[in-house]
């Protein structure tokens, strides 16, 4: 979970987080653009300063330069293991070269039994599917998926724990028909229906093409649970890569999915859950 905002006024002139925190969170997020580690921590505290008000841009703060209280706090937040920035390598397309892309999963999420994260997967992938020209196929193995979601926890699967990094995946950049790219979901988080189903359509937009876009959009890195499918911003965006859909997208595709999608209740969007 995300803490809690402090109370207490920060000095407008006074990072509340260490300098070398700031650089290397800010480097890890690709704000330094090629700039190498080692380059980075000799930065000026001018250039440091632009690279924190970039950060407030895109992500709809402020824009003073200073890791004040309320900074500190969105850094702290859940969000997608991927770089804010430089997702994409120079010269490659990121897409897929055809319409079918196939999946396989085999994730746990605490808080969720089995056939309701295939549920959310499907309800997920079909929220692309019904804004662009593509066709999702779940697989029975796999060795048959362009797209391999798994779950850990750890160092090892590129994790942090309960808290931080949610997930991350891979991007089709420069990729044909054959290849797999993986997905990683963080099994130390607890989970529910609707925030599988955000976090999903999230990397699965990674998965085709798309990298991070700024605040208000489902692409944003960080994880706003009022928001689970994709918005103008992200169907844009999406629609570019694949042409927007010509005909109406059937998210039944087997008797495990036995209906989905979205309604909105007082302003605020609810993934209808699947009935057991």
């Amino acid at each position: 979970m995300a803490r809690s905002r402090k109370k207490k006024t920060a000095s407008k002139d006074v990072s509340t987080m260490p300098k070398k925190e700031v650089l290397r969170y800010l480097f890890d997020l690709g704000y330094f653009g090629k700039k190498t580690w080692v380059v980075a921590q000799k930065i000026s505290d001018a250039e440091l300063k632009r690279a924190v008000k970039a950060y407030q841009k895109f992500n709809g703060l402020a824009q003073d330069g200073v890791v004040d209280d309320v900074t500190a706090h969105w850094i702290s937040r859940r969000r997608c293991g991927l770089p804010d920035f430089g997702l994409t390598a120079a010269g490659r397309t990121c897409k897929w070269p055809m319409k079918e892309i196939s999946y396989y999963h085999e994730i746990k999420m605490p808080g969720l039994k089995d056939h309701q994260v295939a549920e959310a997967y499907d309800v997920a992938f079909s929220q692309w599917a019904e804004i662009c020209d593509i066709e999702p196929q779940r697989v029975d193995a796999a060795d048959q998926a362009n797209i391999y979601a798994k779950s850990g926890v750890g160092r090892s699967c590129n994790l942090d724990g309960r808290g931080g990094t949610l997930a991350w995946s891979e991007l089709p950049c420069g990729v044909t028909k054959h290849v797999q790219l993986d997905q990683m979901f963080d099994e130390a988080e607890p989970w529910s229906f609707n925030m599988a189903v955000a976090v999903i359509c999230h990397e699965l937009g990674h998965a085709l093409g798309l990298g991070h876009l700024n605040a208000g959009n489902l692409m944003a890195p960080y994880y706003d649970p009022n928001l689970t499918t994709p918005q103008a911003g992200d169907i844009a965006e999406m629609v570019k890569l694949y042409g927007k859909r010509k005909t109406r997208y059937a998210i039944t595709k087997d008797a495990g999915l036995q209906i989905g999608g979205t309604i909105m209740i007082n302003g605020r969007p609810y993934v209808l859950v699947p009935k057991t």
